[in-house]
């Protein structure tokens, strides 16, 4: 319902929507809540010949038409414009006589005015329509992730690039950057929120106030020619289209859980707050489970589970995504009793993609809960498709910046472990929260050296694309990019280019090659994305390797565990992984489940084992081999 308000535009005609719940009309539509009082609206923009809406005239303004709904009131107005990009705003007069300025919660742009928030729509120009779905979808299990942050990945493509960059949008230089990616072999990309934020503050996103609309930068070419303002929104399309021609699924960033709200300049924020004449009327916003962070959407109320709904549903349809990661479900998940939050969107949404013959489409989870696999249980009640898995990351933060592993890291590394069938953690060493793997390894400080510390993180990168689940990789991580980021703190959320220029240096060609080859063997051998993983609920207290050689010696900081599956054929294939954590090559006895050629996929070795073992293999420092045996 509310993907079909906002400004529609058929032509050269305009209709603008706006539509209000009522519990008098339908009472399901909340429980908390009420009438928003509005006396009358106005629909003000720069249609007017204005583009200040300080300046837009009022007076002139053109009413907006109250009409019923069965759910509540809409409020419309038509017209008919020429082509061209135009920005609005709702002039709301309430019934006690305050009047408010207030943006349109369901516009499809956001305007470009950096003092004034407004709202915008598109007369003319190529349309965002009938965008290709992927030829074959994966199964979430199969996928290689790579995780932009669209600022960070094209500030210094701007800034160094050649000039025919300039003028361009950032999602016009991620596209041409696509061939990077199919050379570095992932298949999927997950951009960090790209739907409007309020201020001009920099953002990672997780501020939203518009949630049917890209932030206007990511599609501002900062050119003065008519089409390319027009084009705006067709450039996501383009983008889209792109990647998937090239196999490469798209995956949102959704953030359902809280909205952006300034309460000293009403009228700035999430619309819906402050379209009623009492914020506090709003159903759509009040406390649900105490997130925490800015002000959080009520899903006691249904109109705004249907809100949030209708937002999934417009980006699955109208940009035929391949999934949606949501963005802290801590804050809207109940526990106790029917949870009326993120468990009954994603039913909801699987209940639609069913209806729509759409499979595989992965709906993942950040639910990042204080017992660290407390969201494993929680992911199984909701019924996502998987969920953030932490503990790996932070073993690999600690255990190479220690240089010592411990036994804990064995239930660490049983990824799959008590996920019901079907389900997977997403797995990765690191991501947009935190610094980087480098830097983490080196002692997480500003001016920790590059160059002293990168080789540390090559066997848990070796770990990230042995294990079971769907494989995040953050932007850089390929070519060990390294900054310091606080965990709290004013200088937390701010920019972080991806240097380019490392790629190609001594560090990152060397990590960067590791990291094709390691990704190529996950898509060679899918059954390496297979949940079985032993040794099983490893027994903690083992410091030495158990008695079949498989686990974790603590002494000489090696890892060995084993893999398998059906390959593509449909024969049965196994692995062996070794993992040396240590600064110092050891020497281990590696065992083997059967007798037979073994090929030592990562170094290009094969090996004939007997008696079911590898005696006295000699493993290089930070370093590992990947066994592999078909049945």
């Amino acid at each position: 319902m509310y993907e079909e308000f906002g400004v529609v535009t058929a032509g050269n005609n305009v209709t603008f929507k706006l539509f209000f719940p009522d519990s008098n009309k339908d009472p399901a539509q909340y429980i908390k809540g009420g009438i928003p009082h509005i006396k009358n609206i106005k629909v003000v923009g720069d249609f007017q010949g204005k583009i200040n809406h300080k300046n837009w005239n009022i007076n002139t303004a053109p009413g907006m038409t109250k009409q019923d709904h069965p759910k509540g009131w809409l409020y419309d107005y038509q017209t008919t414009l020429p082509d061209g990009f135009y920005q609005y705003k709702f002039f709301v007069t309430f019934e006690n006589g305050e009047q408010r300025w207030c943006n349109d919660p369901c516009t499809k742009y956001s305007g470009q005015d950096p003092n004034h928030e407004n709202s915008a729509f598109v007369v003319g120009g190529n349309r965002v329509q009938n965008v290709k779905p992927i030829a074959n979808r994966l199964t979430p299990k199969d996928l290689i992730i790579y995780e932009i942050m669209i600022d960070d990945f094209v500030e210094k493509l701007f800034a160094h690039s050649n000039p025919q960059v300039q003028g361009k949008a950032p999602l016009d230089i991620i596209r041409e950057k696509i061939d990077y990616l199919v050379d570095l072999g992932i298949n999927a990309v997950e951009f960090m929120p790209w739907t409007a934020t309020y201020g001009r503050n920099f953002s990672w996103g997780y501020n939203p106030f518009l949630y049917f609309a890209v932030e206007d930068r990511y599609t501002n070419p900062k050119s003065p020619e008519l089409g390319a303002n027009l084009d705006r929104l067709f450039r996501l399309q383009m983008l889209i289209d792109e990647l998937h021609s090239r196999n490469i699924h798209v995956i949102m960033d959704g953030v359902f859980n809280h909205v952006d709200v300034d309460k000293n300049n009403p009228g700035r924020g999430f619309p819906y707050y402050w379209l009623y004449q009492n914020p506090q009327d709003s159903p759509f916003v009040g406390n649900f489970e105490g997130g925490g962070f800015f002000e959080e959407l009520n899903f006691d109320n249904k109109c705004a589970q249907e809100f949030i709904f209708d937002v999934c549903k417009y980006w699955l349809d109208t940009y035929q995504i391949d999934g949606i990661r949501f963005d802290y479900t801590l804050g809207f998940f109940r526990r106790d009793g029917v949870d009326p939050g993120i468990s009954r969107l994603i039913s909801n949404l699987h209940g639609y993609l069913y209806g729509t013959n759409r499979t595989n489409i992965a709906l993942m989870i950040e639910h990042l809960t204080d017992n660290r696999y407390q969201a494993i249980d929680d992911t199984n009640r909701i019924g996502a498709t998987g969920c953030w898995y932490d503990p790996l990351m932070f073993q690999a933060f600690d255990s190479g910046l220690s240089g010592n592993v411990n036994t804990s890291i064995m239930r660490v590394m049983h990824t799959s472990r008590d996920f019901y069938p079907g389900n997977n953690p997403v797995i990765y060493i690191e991501n947009h929260d935190h610094g980087t793997l480098v830097n983490k390894v080196g002692g997480s400080k500003v001016g920790v050296s590059r160059e002293e510390n990168w080789f540390k993180t090559q066997p848990y990168a070796i770990a990230l694309l042995t294990l079971p689940g769907t494989v995040l990789i953050h932007n850089g991580q390929e070519f060990g990019d390294e900054y310091y980021l606080p965990e709290s703190g004013p200088d937390r959320v701010r920019l972080r280019p991806v240097n380019w220029e490392r790629s190609t240096d001594f560090i990152g060609s060397r990590l960067i090659n590791l990291y094709k080859k390691l990704i190529q063997i996950r898509k060679d051998y899918p059954s390496l994305c297979s949940p079985f993983f032993y040794p099983d609920n490893y027994d903690e207290r083992n410091t030495k390797f158990n008695y079949q050689g498989y686990g974790v010696d603590i002494d000489k900081d090696v890892i060995i565990y084993h893999r398998w599956g059906i390959g593509k054929d449909g024969q049965l294939e196994k692995f062996i992984i070794v993992l040396n954590c240590s600064s110092f090559a050891q020497v281990v006895d590696v065992p083997f489940p059967h007798n037979g050629r073994w090929q030592d996929l990562l170094n290009d070795e094969q090996f004939q084992v007997e008696v079911y073992w590898l005696n006295h293999q000699n493993l290089n420092s930070n370093w590992g081999r990947i066994y592999y045996a078909k049945v």
